[in-house]
């Protein structure tokens, strides 16, 4: 809900407004009420409400002079002067100090709905821009010109504490935060959204997100963040890698790490698979998957831990144990939770697995899928969450001997294949269409936006925005 704080020197004028008005309807609540201008500025102060209607003539304080300060003090402030007929000229004054509008008395309903319309959209115009803001100076890299930005950036949102957190919530669905909690939100991609919030301790995060939460959010990941751009963008990966360990631990809770994945039983228990995995030892592997399992041992398993689990497994089973692993092994969390959608099916599919000794992955081999057809299927998908062993199962082939295949008759690893093919298409979406860089991150594959950027600057030498700039510099100097 916007705040509103209504300012009128009589009484039942406020009232009237107050309850004259389903204020609801249009996403706003009347936060404070004043009946003179000194007290309705320092309400302001302390609510920093989205909209102000007030009287233009009041006693002491002028209506003028506080639209004035209200400006002076936060010019994205919308503001609606309350006046009778005999003051329009106070009126035309006042619209030159950047007012919304104006409502005569007595008040006309559906001209009140008609404003707050109005004003609804010029504040979530006014979010928009900021988040954009925001994340332009995500991409840059951290300076002093850019800190200063981003500490401004924050003080304009209301986060003026040195504690601060960042949250990030993987889904569509954008969180809304309960009355009174200074957030700043900034979209890394069409399924992550980060937020800074201002909180004293990271137990309080939960309480302060108002339910429900969305339906199609995965998980909620915090880390301390602080004013500096650098910190706060490291806070921002490490609250989507904690996100991430929706995998193990469910959907419910924000999810926040202090211990260190190694000193916990589950990377011990990791640690032990590993060994086990080099004497190749099966029955104590699958003794010691069914043990991460368990509650107790669960507790500081987190969703990088369950990567090396699956990898240990896989690398074990392969045909060619000799390999370069890069391309067999997993990476990337999507590609886990799209395998397996949790960590307790993960650990009942990789225990399956080593049931047989003697079935390894090598007698799973079935006919041979033409490239062509892969190089095709790729070519049509390359939007989706696809890797080297779902195409492997796509087509019935070995991830091992698909590996193998793209290196021998492409010259190039299907990792490297598939990345080419995606930044292939983010160039055209740069080059001839408005969309955002998150939204051409998500669109072309990359779930992980400081990934993309990552990914193109190491491929392109610039980052996407500035590849933009000068394809559009390019197209006005051939006009």
């Amino acid at each position: 809900m916007y705040k509103a704080v209504l300012v009128d020197d009589e009484n039942l004028v406020l009232k009237s407004l107050e309850a004259g008005i389903d204020w609801r309807k249009s996403g706003f609540a009347v936060a404070g009420k004043a009946n003179n201008g000194t007290k309705a500025l320092q309400m302001i102060r302390e609510l920093k409400p989205h909209i102000v209607f007030t009287d233009i003539r009041m006693p002491g304080l002028s209506g003028l002079e506080l639209i004035k300060q209200i400006k002076e003090m936060d010019s994205d402030v919308q503001i609606v002067v309350i006046s009778g007929y005999a003051e329009f000229a106070y009126v035309q004054k006042s619209l030159s100090y950047g007012v919304l509008g104006y409502c005569l008395k007595p008040f006309d309903d559906h001209e009140i709905d008609g404003l707050l319309k109005t004003a609804a959209k010029a504040i979530e115009d006014i979010r928009q821009k900021r988040e954009n803001e925001l994340l332009e100076l995500i991409e840059e890299s951290s300076s002093e010109r850019a800190d200063a930005a981003f500490d401004r950036s924050l003080r304009a949102n209301g986060l003026d504490a040195d504690c601060l957190y960042a949250l990030v919530s993987l889904g569509k669905g954008r969180l809304s935060f309960r009355e009174g909690v200074h957030s700043v939100a900034v979209h890394l991609g069409a399924s992550r959204i980060g937020y800074f919030v201002q909180c004293a301790e990271a137990e309080q995060l939960r309480g302060l997100i108002r339910e429900p939460i969305p339906a199609d959010n995965l998980g909620i990941g915090a880390a301390c963040a602080g004013r500096e751009l650098s910190g706060a963008i490291k806070a921002l990966d490490a609250a989507t890698e904690h996100a991430w360990d929706f995998f193990v631990h469910g959907r419910d809770a924000v999810h926040f790490r202090e211990e260190a994945a190694g000193d916990t039983e589950a990377g011990l228990l990791v640690r032990q698979l590993e060994r086990s995995a080099a004497k190749k030892d099966i029955a104590a592997m699958r003794q010691l998957l069914k043990e991460m399992a368990l509650p107790a041992n669960k507790r500081g398993m987190t969703i990088v831990l369950a990567l090396i689990v699956y990898n240990i497994v896989y690398f074990h089973s392969s045909s060619d144990p000799s390999a370069p692993p890069e391309e067999e092994y997993i990476f990337s969390r999507d590609q886990l939770y799209h395998l397996y959608r949790s960590f307790d099916a993960m650990i009942d599919s990789l225990r399956e697995e080593l049931r047989e000794p003697g079935s390894t992955s090598g007698e799973r081999k079935t006919a041979h899928a033409n490239l062509k057809e892969i190089v095709k299927h790729i070519n049509e998908n390359y939007r989706s969450d696809i890797s080297i062993q779902s195409i492997a199962r796509s087509f019935y082939m070995n991830p091992n001997y698909l590996s193998q295949l793209f290196k021998r008759e492409l010259n190039i690893t299907f990792t490297e294949y598939l990345t080419q093919v995606r930044l292939r298409q983010a160039r055209l979406l740069l080059e001839t269409t408005g969309l955002t860089i998150g939204e051409i991150a998500d669109g072309v594959g990359f779930r992980d936006y400081f990934y993309f950027i990552r990914l193109f600057k190491k491929y392109e030498k610039i980052t996407p925005r500035q590849y933009r700039l000068q394809a559009g510099s390019s197209r006005e100097g051939n006009a």
